[in-house]
């Protein structure tokens, strides 16, 4: 479990050291108040983001004539002249809206950014942090955006009828091995990583470059931040524990450590619990970020992260009748060093490595599993500007994966899988027009343990509709390797292989947007097996098939309403699958026909406060009843869920300060994920069902943040 509620961030501004400082209000034309706007020195790596009341503060070691730029998405970019003399500056500026937010085709199907304004932006850092089911979640975030689905007990991305396996995180384009922390069955898990940490996210459910691959349906995107902007420390005390951080700028680096403990026994005793608790989830968490320019256009990343949590329970295993006392305990280290820079006028360079290691040791009753995973990606991607209208990318990754589990029971079993993946992809966009964008590419992968190779083509293009509008359209295939569960039993399966087909309709003008989506997807060679676990040398194959269609919408105002903004995403998805342990093509039990969310948010000036409320729900999703005679027969009653936040921004200690609260399922529904059946027939003649229910009908939080 981690409470990472980083809308703090944007609450405070703190500095030290600085040899001076330009500080203001961005806000717009009618006075309100422009939260995350991008102020920087033009040609520097000096800047600082808007906090909520539209306020920021930058410390520099600049001195003399500069240019100061601000500038926000939906907004026209403003530079001020304004000369460095060692002496305090107020400035205070004022935003004009775009008169054409899409002013020039860009390529949007599939794409969900924030941050990119060529792409649709719909989700930043702030808006992940203030989304009051997310919990401060980047996953639990993307969930309120179409295509995703409600699957509460795993707490994971399910994409357009997807297996939470099919989506793939990157992290400043590397591959990022394990970015949930681990889990035991019926017990949520969320991401390892803080938003906090990155200037960008990005969420592509389909039709995506061919950059990506070994992802069936989606990629989650992450682009970490850059250069500090001035010297910071805070401290925060939550109900569920304790976080700290530090940050110092230097003149072309700056370094940042934060660290974070969390333990939820007394988050469990004011949530009452469907969980019989042995040892109460326990969270250690220490994150490194370096950053140094190289140069005029260079830039060195260097992330580092260890967490370890760990759990222990008794578990009713409802299918057997009996309890099982389960031990869970994880390690986890990731780190990613990444380089850009331009190699010439036409050329430009990113470059990187990451590494991760995954120590998970489960206990399960008095067998003992420890399960090893260890991998590292080298990558490098060329991009040649060949003229204004084509842009030409080459680029390829090596990808080494080594996974070893042990499982101790009357002997010692021993299981691995070790695979080697070279890919190269190509790829051109071509500006045909202001009106026509092109994208064609392709991406060739092989694997050592399947002994196979790949080629998939993919092909995206957009075609302006209108001042304001655009069609875009993007087709594709994509494969990825059997999970390691399977491998490590049977090596010789086949890569699973999907196809994507969109059609997407944009508007976007004066802080609003609608997306409009269709699409269709589908599968091939997916693992089916008789038995799970099963060592059987004919127990699996690559029979399985499936197909997944739907429809996405989603809108965005930020200006009707004033001072507030809120979204509203609804998908249909209609999805069959044949594959694990199905007798035949079926709804998979992750997959709920209707999703809505409602997401609002406001800052109430008068009383310093920021408030978010949304709504969720999710059509009842299908279950296999062994009461009856077809195969997912069952339905589960519909999903809804409301939840609110709530930030209080004051001082303490003459020190600015936040106290932040976030309560789920404020109304207490009674929500069930699904049902679990005995393995034998009671005396009555029918198989016995257990409801799978959320852990705690309600969670709240209440932290205390001060900015030192």
């Amino acid at each position: 479990m981690r409470l990472t509620l980083t809308i703090l961030l944007f609450c405070l501004a703190s500095e030290a050291g600085a040899q001076q400082t330009i500080s203001g209000m961005v806000t717009d034309r009618k006075g309100n108040p422009v939260t995350g706007a991008n102020l920087f020195f033009e040609g520097s790596y000096e800047g600082a983001i808007s906090n909520l009341q539209g306020v920021y503060t930058l410390t520099t070691d600049l001195t003399g004539k500069q240019l100061f730029i601000a500038s926000f998405i939906g907004f026209e970019r403003k530079a001020t002249e304004i000369v460095l003399a060692n002496e305090s500056i107020h400035l205070d500026i004022v935003l004009q809206e775009e008169a054409n937010a899409l002013n020039e085709v860009v390529i949007t199907a599939g794409v969900f950014s924030a941050g990119d304004k060529k792409k649709s932006a719909t989700l930043n850092s702030f808006d992940i942090a203030t989304t009051p089911s997310a919990m401060g979640d980047i996953y639990g975030a993307y969930a309120t955006m179409p295509g995703s689905q409600k699957v509460g007990e795993e707490g994971m991305l399910f994409v357009r009828g997807g297996e939470s396996y099919e989506t793939k995180t990157y992290m400043d384009g590397m591959l990022v091995r394990s970015p949930y922390f681990s889990k035991t069955t019926d017990i949520p898990t969320r991401g390892r990583f803080s938003p906090l940490l990155f200037s960008e996210t990005s969420f592509s459910t389909g039709g995506y470059s061919g950059e990506y691959g070994q992802a069936l349906s989606s990629v989650v995107d992450l682009t970490t931040n850059g250069l500090e902007t001035s010297n910071k420390a805070s401290v925060s005390i939550m109900t569920a524990g304790a976080n700290a951080s530090l940050s110092r700028r230097f003149k072309n680096s700056s370094l940042s450590v934060s660290g974070m403990y969390v333990n939820s026994a007394l988050q469990n005793k004011l949530a009452k619990q469907r969980v019989d608790w042995v040892k109460n989830p326990e969270l250690g968490d220490l994150t490194l970020m370096y950053r140094q320019t190289l140069g005029e256009t260079g830039m060195l990343k260097v992330f580092c992260s260890y967490n370890n949590n760990s759990m222990q329970m008794n578990y009713e295993n409802f299918e057997e009748g009996r309890i099982e006392k389960v031990k869970l305990t994880n390690h986890s280290l990731y780190s990613n060093a990444s380089y850009t820079g331009q190699l010439s006028e036409k050329w430009l360079i990113r470059s990187g490595f990451a590494n991760s290691q995954d120590l998970e040791w489960m206990r399960f009753n008095d067998a003992p599993i420890s399960t090893t995973t260890r991998a590292s990606d080298a990558k490098l991607v060329l991009t040649n500007l060949l003229t204004e209208k084509i842009k030409i990318r080459i680029g390829g990754n090596v990808l080494s994966e080594n996974y070893r589990q042990e499982i101790h029971m009357d002997t010692v079993i021993n299981l691995k899988v070790s695979d080697l993946q070279p890919s190269a992809f190509i790829e051109s966009e071509l500006k045909l027009s202001h009106q026509v964008a092109l994208r064609i590419g392709a991406r060739a992968e092989y694997s050592t343990v399947l002994e196979a190779g790949t080629l998939s083509p993919r092909i995206s293009a957009a075609f302006k509709t209108g001042s304001f509008s655009q069609l875009s359209l993007a087709w594709g295939t994509f494969s990825q390797k059997p999970g390691n569960d399977y491998l490590k039993f049977y090596p010789s399966l086949q890569a699973e292989n999907s196809m994507h087909y969109i059609l997407n309709y944009q508007y976007k003008k004066d802080m609003r947007m609608l997306r409009v989506e269709a699409y269709t997807k589908s599968y091939t060679k997916l693992v089916k097996f008789r038995e799970i676990y099963s060592a059987e040398p004919d127990n699996y194959n690559n029979q399985g098939n499936g197909f997944a269609r739907g429809l996405d919408v989603f809108w965005r105002d930020q200006k009707t309403l004033q001072g507030n903004d809120y979204w509203i995403s609804y998908s249909f998805l209609d999805t069959r699958r044949d594959y694990r342990d199905y007798p035949h093509e079926a709804e998979p039990s992750f997959a709920s026909k209707h999703n809505l969310s409602a997401v609002y948010k406001q800052f109430i000036r008068p009383i310093s406060t920021f408030i978010g409320i949304n709504y969720s729900f999710a059509s009842g999703r299908p279950y296999n009843d062994k009461n009856s005679s077809g195969f997912m027969t069952g339905r589960t009653k519909p999903y809804n869920d409301i939840s609110m936040n709530l930030s209080y921004i004051t001082r303490l200690f003459q020190k600015d300060a936040v106290l932040h609260m976030s309560i789920t399922n404020v109304l207490g529904f009674k929500n069930v994920y699904g049902y679990r059946f005995s393995n034998s027939i009671g005396e009555d003649g029918r198989y016995a069902s257990r409801a799978v229910l959320p852990t705690a009908g309600r969670q709240a939080i209440l932290v205390l943040l001060i900015s030192l």
